[in-house]
């Protein structure tokens, strides 16, 4: 009997054994499957501080109910700076090529001086204000403008009145920066009467060269715009008058686009003088008869209206328009035609047809 209960003893006890060890070998493979494929989810939802974030969240992820920790906001800030391998943003308008500015300021300051190129744009109509060739300081360049225009005569003054400083880039494009440098109170015109005298300076390798001069007064004005198109208007008399618009190209130089000359009335017998007389003789004056004269590149384009003349005024005008074609083969074109050539020579300067139209006012900067 005593044998019989350690038989059953010892059966009980291996039994148990043999049972801890296959629990003992499941728990095992349940731990390693665990670990192979459940580790990742298993720390970030125990310890979710120490998640690591994938690149590709820090710069997609937009939807709301996603909240942007600190750390995706360093990753942010860190890609939208320039690193020094990156490419530096591109210049505009507003952003001045740094050389060119530093030196235009030395000359502001009187630290360094500016040439008269040989291409210099001067008024054809006077002698030029800059000796080409000759090196100038800002104070020399203003000393000269003022002994050019201030005359003793009619002025005890000596010097202009105040400068001012403005910046413009070339209408084509490269966008090539210039400064402009006003002198005001000049007398041109008449004594107190605000005139002044502009010069355009360009920087090329280093060194500044004055470019282009010009005036404005009571009878003559050009108005200078950020895009580097200048409108230009002014008057021979009462019945003469001109516009036109202009630019400044890459190397500070100023072309015009176009200009038109428009005759009013009398004036009109500029156009053919003899022809003018035999039709419309001494006593009849055609005030509402208009011709334009337009001068666009090397080509000269005519143009008339009497819309607003009189029917008996128009059979005179007609006539007069006639000889002055069969006479002087002068070829009367239409608007269309006008507005063709000045976008064949927009092209050719490389400037936009819709640029001209545009006039972004500068901002002028005085100078102590």
């Amino acid at each position: 009997m005593k044998k019989d209960k350690r038989n059953i003893a010892i059966t009980i006890i291996l039994a148990a054994a043999w049972t801890c060890l296959i629990l003992s070998g499941c728990a095992g493979k349940k731990e390693s499957a665990a670990g192979e494929e459940g580790e990742i989810i298993l720390d970030s939802i125990n310890n979710p501080e120490d998640q690591t974030v994938p690149d590709t969240q820090t710069s997609t992820q937009t939807t709301p109910q996603v909240p942007v920790t600190a750390a995706d906001e360093t990753v942010q800030s860190d890609e939208n700076q320039t690193t020094p391998d990156s490419d530096p943003p591109e210049n505009t308008d507003s952003q001045a090529t740094a050389d060119s500015g530093s030196l235009y300021e030395q000359f502001l300051r009187n630290e360094t001086t500016v040439l008269a190129a040989d291409s210099i744009l001067t008024d054809e109509y006077r002698n030029p204000i800059l000796e080409k060739g000759r090196s100038y300081t800002f104070t020399e360049l203003g000393q000269v403008i003022s002994a050019y225009f201030l005359n003793p005569e009619y002025t005890d003054r000596t010097s202009y009145t105040s400068a001012q400083y403005a910046y413009v880039n070339s209408p084509d494009n490269t966008g090539a920066q210039i400064l402009l440098i006003k002198f005001i109170g000049l007398n041109i015109y008449s004594r107190d009467d605000d005139s002044y005298a502009i010069v355009a300076i360009k920087e090329d390798n280093g060194q500044l060269y004055a470019t282009a001069e010009y005036e404005c007064w009571a009878r003559s004005e050009t108005l200078a715009y950020r895009n580097g198109i200048l409108n230009d208007y002014g008057s021979s008399g009462a019945g003469d008058h001109y516009s036109g618009i202009s630019a400044f190209l890459s190397d500070g130089t100023v072309t015009p686009i176009y200009a038109t000359e428009t005759l009013y009335g009398w004036w009109t017998s500029y156009i053919n003088d003899a022809a003018y007389q035999e039709v419309f003789g001494q006593d009849t004056e055609p005030g509402e008869f208009i011709v334009s004269i337009n001068t666009i590149g090397e080509e000269i384009y005519y143009q008339y209206d009497i819309g607003e003349c009189t029917e008996e005024l128009k059979i005179l005008c007609e006539t007069y328009i006639d000889r002055c074609q069969q006479e002087q083969g002068i070829n009367w074109v239409s608007d269309e035609e006008i507005q063709h050539a000045v976008k064949a020579r927009c092209d050719k300067l490389g400037i936009g047809y819709d640029t001209i139209n545009q006039n972004p006012e500068i901002t002028w900067n005085p100078l102590d």
